[in-house]
């Protein structure tokens, strides 16, 4: 008797979480809280329960797909050029200005390096490199790691869902704080900070600061 299609694409994911929840088994008691959470994301995926998550950013690819990106003149133009107490640092020219970093991605510091930006305008051809990491991050269930030392957060700010890690201050990171989100449905802004959590690092960006990127 010949399987039909469905039952195979049903079998298989089942197939598969039979196979990674053995091999955690296997694994030692000390990472326990980690794989518990993986296996919670894989169940997730497999009993349909992120269906709407996987909606949502299929439905703002299609978007994003069909927008005009901006030229880099405009995305230099929209970039703050203060953040509050902190200016922006200057270029290897000399000059206070951000710096086209590639297509439709522009970053800038501040404050000597103390807040970094980048923005990535995730219109047209660059809508997957916005929408699989967001995704991925939303999917994410996992809060802590099992160290301690690292700390991921989802956190509703100003109405925007945005996707957070602290960093033990011992740690060699650049910066100890980050923050992701996408502005005004279109824009994929990453924040890092230096010597505050990531609480104080969306207070020392101000969310304002990007008011010129909505009016493009």
């Amino acid at each position: 008797m010949r399987t039909s299609p469905n039952i195979l694409k049903t079998l298989l994911p089942l197939m598969l979480m039979i196979v990674f929840m053995t091999s955690c088994k296997e694994d030692s008691k000390s990472s326990g809280t980690t794989k518990s959470k993986v296996v919670e994301e894989v169940l997730n995926e497999v009993t349909g329960k992120n269906e709407n998550i996987n909606d949502k950013y299929a439905e703002l690819r299609k978007e994003l797909g069909t927008k005009t990106p901006l030229t880099n003149e405009q995305l230099i133009e929209a970039f703050p050029k203060r953040l509050k107490n902190l200016s922006i640092d200057k270029s290897e020219e000399h000059k206070l200005e951000p710096k086209i970093i590639g297509s439709q991605n522009v970053a800038g510091h501040f404050g000597n390096d103390t807040i970094r930006i980048e923005i990535l305008d995730a219109a047209g051809q660059k809508a997957v490199g916005a929408i699989i990491p967001l995704k991925m991050l939303e999917l994410n269930t996992i809060t802590s790691e099992s160290n301690n030392t690292i700390r991921y957060s989802k956190k509703e700010r100003n109405d925007l869902l945005t996707f957070g890690t602290d960093r033990d201050e011992n740690t060699k990171a650049d910066f100890q704080s980050e923050l992701r989100f996408l502005y005004n449905n279109r824009f994929y802004v990453t924040v890092e900070g230096k010597a505050m959590d990531t609480n104080a690092l969306w207070d020392a960006m101000g969310i304002e600061n990007l008011q010129k990127f909505k009016n493009l």
